[in-house]
């Protein structure tokens, strides 16, 4: 359906309205089309119809987003995964934001409908685990998504559709079952490591600009142009410095600092600019367990309890609230 209002948002084929919203509603898709033509409808062949649907479609979105609120927390049919992938060469120049994207259509081509948060502007559950800036590389990415139900076929079934829908560059390695409340990657992350191939050409300057760092008690680095007034000591932040041949290995401790741009922050100890050092590529990330999972009851929904309440109230029980204040009883039913 949202493949079908695309093209014909772009006049490269007719759409018969009614027929279109019939199959909205009944895929359950009222929301992501209310999305979708907001976003199409500023500009391009297709304003007109975009107007005409979002006109239709607006009563019908107001409704299935107050229903879906609702319910939220009696929906046992999302489930949610972990999907571990790679970044190579070939997606050198994608950040987060088109690796997200990247995905996120990938999953819609297959048919694997993403649920949507509670936001006034709802969007598909899919989160990235930690940043990783464009001209950087992965051994080991991670996305969080939540869909609607859950999807059909095996992992490894599911693995192999979505990397024919993948570019180049781009690969899906694991497909991990994950709870609804498990936290995310970013909030569990101690420490990254890295791994930079040094040119022929830069590898003397980079050998003495690491020994002098290694040496230093304290390296102030001065971000200029950000809005921290505080310089970072960086031999806070980067260590565990190793060579292989031309290979430089080090880590990055994360935590407070997990948004920290490693291009950057290795730039300002080897004096070089972010994009001298492309092919930087994080290898690991070490995980502190995860306390969420430890003590999934407080956070699981409570849908026994909320299921029996809903009995008694529908059911016209007797029920004697108290009001301390007043001390008088309120009878229900």
């Amino acid at each position: 359906m949202l493949a079908t209002l695309r093209a014909a948002l772009g006049e490269e084929e007719s759409l018969d309205s009614e027929a279109w919203l019939t199959g909205v509603q009944k895929e359950n898709l009222i929301e992501e089309a209310a999305e979708l033509l907001r976003i199409a409808g500023r500009e391009g062949p297709g304003v007109a119809l975009a107007a005409e649907l979002s006109r239709r479609l607006a009563p019908l979105a107001r409704e299935a987003r107050a229903r879906r609120t609702a319910l939220w927390q009696l929906d046992g049919n999302r489930t949610a995964c972990r999907i571990t992938y790679t970044k190579d060469e070939a997606a050198l120049g994608l950040d987060d934001s088109d690796v997200l994207g990247l995905f996120l259509q990938s999953l819609r081509l297959e048919g694997l409908p993403l649920a949507l948060d509670l936001g006034h502007r709802p969007r598909p559950l899919l989160v990235s685990g930690l940043p990783l800036p464009a001209e950087a590389l992965s051994e080991g990415e991670t996305l969080d998504v939540v869909f609607k139900r859950e999807p059909p076929g095996t992992m490894a079934d599911l693995l192999a559709a979505l990397n024919q829908r993948l570019p180049p560059g781009l690969c899906a390695k694991r497909w991990e079952p994950l709870p609804s409340h498990a936290s995310p990657v970013a909030e569990l992350a101690l420490q990254a490591s890295w791994c930079w191939e040094v040119p022929r050409d830069l590898l003397g300057q980079v050998e003495a600009a690491v020994a002098a760092f290694q040496a230093a008690e304290t390296w102030l680095w001065d971000r200029a142009g950000t809005r921290v007034e505080a310089p970072l000591d960086l031999r806070r932040i980067l260590g565990g410095w190793a060579w292989a041949g031309r290979s430089l290995r080090f880590s990055q401790r994360l935590g407070e600092h997990v948004a920290l741009n490693p291009l950057k922050a290795l730039g300002a100890v080897v004096v070089l600019e972010p994009a001298a050092l492309a092919g930087l590529r994080r290898t690991g990330v070490d995980l502190k367990p995860d306390p969420r999972l430890a003590r999934g009851d407080r956070y699981a929904p409570k849908l026994k309890n909320m299921y029996e309440d809903a009995v008694l109230l529908a059911g016209g029980a007797n029920i004697t609230l108290v009001d301390e204040e007043e001390d008088e009883p309120l009878r229900l039913g």
